[in-house]
């Protein structure tokens, strides 16, 4: 389900050859909704997300239990923001490229047990987090609210500056 969910969003991407489809209707946007909350893509964001907020932590040194506290908090709602971007993506993605009934199939197979085992397994064989997590920076945005409510990290939190370019150079073109 994975691959086929990645070569939907490859095309999802890529510009549209023929017309604008009919928008899918409200049951298959609700289907495409419940399976791409439960689509094992989101248990691994919440892994890497995990295991960054734990860095974070490290990164901002000696933290009272209450800093400790405030930094998990940070880290939850914003695994739980880009949780609900990622279920929204994934949704559209589901109702363009499934049609209803897929939808419903999927929908019940992933509500057995069968279904259910099938994502708890497959999950550890997935090597491709580390592409699918290209631009995803999560740990930059925990640091800058942690930086905003506990005053700490916040050298890391701050936004990269570019160099100005070399007297008689043109500067780069910003990147899309």
């Amino acid at each position: 389900m994975i691959a086929a969910l990645f070569a939907a969003l490859a095309l999802d991407a890529a510009p549209a050859a023929a017309p604008a489809a009919p928008a899918p209707s409200q049951e298959a946007i609700a289907l495409a909704r419940r399976a791409a909350a439960r689509d094992d893509f989101l248990v691994m964001i919440q892994s890497v997300a995990g295991a960054q907020v734990e860095g974070v932590e490290k990164g901002l040194g000696d933290l009272t239990p209450a800093e400790k506290i405030k930094v998990d908090e940070i880290g939850k709602r914003k695994m739980a923001e880009g949780v609900d971007r990622v279920v929204d993506k994934l949704a559209t993605v589901y109702a363009k490229e499934f049609s209803l009934v897929d939808l419903r199939t999927i929908d019940t197979f992933l509500q057995t047990p069968a279904g259910k085992a099938y994502s708890e397994r497959l999950l550890p064989t997935l090597t491709v987090v580390g592409e699918a997590m290209k631009g995803f920076d999560f740990k930059r945005e925990v640091r800058a609210e942690a930086c905003a409510e506990i005053k700490k990290g916040c050298e890391d939190a701050a936004p990269m500056k570019m160099p100005p370019p070399a007297k008689g150079e043109m500067p780069a073109p910003p990147k899309p």
